[in-house]
């Protein structure tokens, strides 16, 4: 975290508000004020990013605590601050991001909704840089693959048909609240990323975040520096849980760099040969930069 600990206590404060804002809480409700983050156990560098910012910005650590009764697998970091609520309610209205149990969607989305837009307003692109990141670490994801189809081309009425594996990366940022998805929109286009908005039904508010493809657009993200921990993989990913996702990360900048993106073949036998060649080249790559 080298490129943070230079960094004033205004713009650590801000980033702060981002891990609020992605995947952490603000409270202050009952005259009780806290700042909480919880995730996996097992990203505990995460909650290391969180003390880290606690510790300069208001000189003292959060507590931490695993509910063994309720949820063995999750760690949760919580600190009382009561003086700085107002600062960070400032930077954003609000910090919540979904509407509660006892909420209509309508009722959520005509009361104050979360923002960070003190981000876009701040001239400082590294800073821009940093927020995206963050929230990459905290709410992202990173999948790429090889992937094979089955075409057919017709060239002077005659039908060509073949095979092409081609190399593909997804970088997805989760988020469901519609003023945070046009905000992480408007981050990426400050930040000349090409990205499409993710549509989902099943979600509150049918969003679903944003995807990053363009293979110009995912090299430059990747530049920027990765997830700012060495945050892993979650289970739900198979082939590559428990990796980095910073080691996958600089795996596909390694593989945009020095590999073929697209090969062609003949028949599907031989595809798929070479499907499993580059399945292992990307895992090992993995492995490398792990």
């Amino acid at each position: 975290m080298n490129d943070i600990e230079s960094l004033s206590n205004k713009k650590l404060l801000k980033l702060l508000a981002i891990i609020l804002l992605s995947d952490g809480t603000l409270h202050n409700t009952n005259n009780k004020y806290y700042f909480r983050l919880e995730t996996v156990i097992y990203n505990k560098c995460q909650h290391d990013f969180f003390d880290f910012l606690c510790k300069r910005l208001f000189n003292k650590k959060p507590g931490k605590w695993i509910n063994k009764k309720q949820n063995p697998k999750i760690l949760s970091s919580r600190i009382y601050v009561k003086k700085y609520t107002e600062k960070m309610l400032k930077l954003s209205p609000s910090y919540k991001t979904t509407p509660g149990p006892n909420m209509t969607k309508e009722e959520f989305l005509n009361s104050d909704q979360p923002s960070f837009k003190f981000i876009l307003e701040d001239r400082n692109i590294e800073l821009k840089k940093l927020a995206l990141r963050t929230y990459f670490d905290f709410d992202g994801s990173i999948v790429p693959s090889f992937k094979i189809k089955h075409k057919k081309e017709r060239k002077k009425d005659r039908l060509y048909e073949y095979y092409q594996i081609q190399f593909e990366c997804e970088i997805n940022i989760s988020e469901t609240n519609p003023n945070l998805v046009k905000e992480i929109s408007e981050l990426c286009n400050n930040l000349g990323l090409r990205h499409t908005i993710k549509k989902d039904k099943r979600k509150w508010s049918e969003l679903e975040g944003i995807r990053i493809s363009e293979v110009k657009s995912v090299k430059r993200f990747i530049n920027f520096g990765g997830p700012i921990t060495n945050v892993r993989i979650s289970l739900k990913s198979h082939r590559i849980m428990g990796k980095t996702k910073r080691a996958v990360c600089f795996a596909v900048d390694d593989i945009l760099k020095n590999n073929k993106l697209s090969y062609y073949f003949k028949d599907r036998k031989s595809a798929l040969e070479k499907k499993s060649e580059l399945d292992k080249l990307l895992i090992s790559t993995i492995s490398k930069n792990s």
